[in-house]
């Protein structure tokens, strides 16, 4: 998905959101202002796209003619194991003067600037339908691959229930629960029953308002075959919302194994422990204790899972999202 493709899905859900809920609370929720709102709704209403208006190109005074990139890409071609200060050389045999810094930083937009990479490169233009050679398709593919696993923010998020327990002169308390499957970034709310008001009320009041007021656009979840969750009403909110809808196998929960281990993670470090220092009278209470956790759990705690000294989900999910997009979409394509 584009950035352009990315926003205008943005712009898209704030509309929506803005006719189910109110243009207020639309707003509040989505982080811009009214004045924004309504020129996108008159963009809308003119042109029939909330696509970003295309700007120009800018000059770049030190940037290297059409005719050099040509004549570089000849070279990578021709001599892919050569390094810049090869490249270099050879553009002042053809009276060119570049250094092999400036040949290293073209490179690198080309996504050229790693050998392999330029040998995948020459692969590419020499093979119709996939890689010559299985090193190439294994590491283009690789993420691609994995079932069911975020490349990057937004991509997955994995939705499952959780039994809490009961609560006395409340009844059965339920968790739904939504987790970015790359960053670690989650979210839960309290119910007294499940079903498809639930699940609906998780996606669109919960998980896409916390992931857009960060910048990010939920592309797809990922959940089991419960019945809150093949329903035809959360389906139809999906579609509404452009959210693609990833199912596991039955039997195989262990395929949404990280919102799994978030519930048991919430389960230890939050219910076992308050439960045992404080009795709550509603489900708003309980709700609110829940909420303190998971801004600790989003922003201060230090999640192992994401780097090799630990990090943080909030610094996955806003940002480094962009740096993860565009690394693994052109990995892809």
């Amino acid at each position: 998905m584009t950035t352009s493709a990315v926003i205008e899905q943005h712009r898209r859900s704030l509309l929506i959101y803005a006719e189910r809920h109110g243009i207020s609370e639309a707003c509040r929720s989505f982080q811009v202002s009214r004045t924004t709102f309504y020129k996108l709704k008159s963009q809308l209403l003119k042109t029939g796209s909330l696509a970003p208006k295309p700007r120009r190109r800018p000059r770049m005074p030190n940037e290297i003619t059409l005719s050099k990139k040509k004549l570089l890409l000849t070279m990578v071609q021709e001599h892919p194991n050569w390094g810049p200060r090869a490249y270099a050389d050879a553009f002042r045999e053809h009276g060119i003067s570049m250094s092999r810094v400036t040949v290293w930083h073209h490179l690198k937009r080309f996504g050229l600037n790693r050998r392999f990479h330029r040998l995948v490169y020459l692969e590419r233009l020499n093979s119709i339908h996939q890689p010559l050679t299985e090193r190439t398709l294994k590491t283009i593919r690789r993420h691609a691959s994995r079932r069911f696993q975020g490349l990057y923010p937004g991509h997955i998020v994995g939705i499952d229930t959780f039994f809490v327990g009961h609560l006395k002169g409340v009844g059965r308390i339920y968790q739904m629960t939504g987790i970015d499957l790359c960053s670690r970034f989650g979210w839960a709310k309290l119910y007294t029953a499940t079903g498809q008001d639930s699940s609906i009320d998780l996606v669109e009041n919960v998980l896409i308002p916390k992931f857009y007021s960060n910048g990010v656009p939920l592309e797809s979840v990922l959940s089991d075959n419960g019945s809150e969750f093949i329903g035809h009403r959360f389906e139809q909110m999906l579609k509404a919302y452009d959210i693609g809808h990833l199912r596991i196998p039955l039997g195989k929960p262990m395929l949404n194994g990280t919102c799994e281990r978030f519930q048991r993670t919430i389960l230890e470090e939050f219910y076992q422990p308050v439960f045992r220092k404080k009795f709550f009278h509603s489900l708003a209470d309980l709700q609110l204790e829940l909420d303190q956790y998971l801004v600790y759990y989003n922003f201060q705690r230090n999640h192992s899972a994401l780097a090799p000294n630990g990090d943080r989900p909030i610094n996955i999910l806003k940002y480094k999202n962009q740096t993860l997009r565009l690394k693994y979409q052109k990995l892809l394509t």
